[in-house]
């Protein structure tokens, strides 16, 4: 077997209104080398979160790549993956997604065998039940999502990948502190008032109709949401402060919007221009309640996973 490099990259999420609906790709990858096979699986990492993530069998990679082999009926051997990672752990950017999509892959390159975009999200969602992450890891780019339930238990995930406009941008506020997704997922209720899931409905809706029409200046009221942020904002310092900033955006030369990534830490603003400057604000309004943070600016990942052989 040759070397395989594989490259997904990560993403965020929810989107403001748009919770579990749709994904977003952006520049900040999981690199996995599939080096030398052996037989068991030894992870060198390298990059964020490399000293807390298990070397062997146990890591996510390794063990999604298991469970794909068994579900064939195929058995593999081992590897030793060379990964490097570029997102950061919990904080709502997509990393436990990119590890599943890098597993599948693995199990591709150890068996030379290619699955179907519908298999793939199928053995994904035994590990992660939403796709809104999975399908812009796999896909790249904007992806809305749908799971469609089966009689079978074997629930489908249904994408349909829509262009993003070259004119909005992305800077992110990255805190210092973690929000573990399936702490975040039983902070929310399980009933909500017909108002507020009529509120986000429409807003999700609006957020596609305003990128189909090039209709920026209502971005920040289609990033409005009552069914996830207010929730999750009171475990985050800072959180609801930078969430003020969508009823700033005339205050701000070039912002259109923020949002939450995914579960959080991360804070997304989107914006035509002055990145440096919205980054800034926003993580003075987290300094000012007590969290550092990293300001990053990314782009729109449009190719998704890659997998190439050397």
């Amino acid at each position: 077997m040759t070397d395989a490099e594989i490259v997904v990259p990560g993403s965020t999420s929810n989107l403001g209104a748009s919770f579990d609906a749709c994904g977003l790709a952006l520049s900040l990858y999981l690199r996995v080398t599939v080096a030398a096979v052996s037989n068991s699986f030894e992870i060198l990492g390298a990059g964020e979160g490399a000293e807390t993530l298990p070397p062997d069998e146990s890591n996510l990679i390794a063990r999604v790549a298991r469970f794909v082999a068994e579900r064939r009926g195929k058995k593999i051997r081992g590897a030793r993956l060379l990964v490097e990672n570029q997102i950061p752990l919990a904080r709502g950017l997509g990393s436990s997604s990119s590890a599943i999509i890098a597993g599948i892959s693995v199990y591709e390159v150890l068996s030379g065998e290619r699955l179907t975009q519908n298999d793939i999200f199928s053995y994904a969602m035994h590990f992660e039940s939403h796709g809104d992450n999975l399908a812009p890891g796999l896909l790249g780019g904007l992806v809305v999502t749908c799971v469609v339930e089966k009689d079978d238990g074997q629930n489908r995930l249904v994408t349909v990948k829509r262009p993003w406009p070259e004119a909005v941008k992305i800077v992110l506020a990255i805190p210092d502190y973690e929000m573990d997704t399936t702490q975040m997922r039983r902070a929310l209720p399980q009933q909500v008032p017909l108002s507020d899931a009529v509120f986000n409905l429409q807003r999700s809706a609006l957020l596609q109709a305003l990128l189909s029409e090039q209709r920026l200046d209502l971005f920040s009221e289609a990033l409005r949401d009552r069914l996830h942020q207010p929730h999750r904002a009171q475990f985050g310092p800072g959180i609801r402060e930078v969430l003020k900033l969508n009823d700033e955006t005339n205050n701000h030369p070039g912002l259109l919007g923020v949002s939450v990534s995914g579960a959080g830490s991360t804070l997304i603003a989107f914006a035509t221009d002055h990145l440096r400057d919205i980054g800034a604000t926003m993580g003075q309004r987290l300094k000012e309640c007590g969290a550092e943070s990293r300001i990053v600016e990314v782009e729109v990942d449009t190719g998704g996973r890659a997998v190439t052989y050397s």
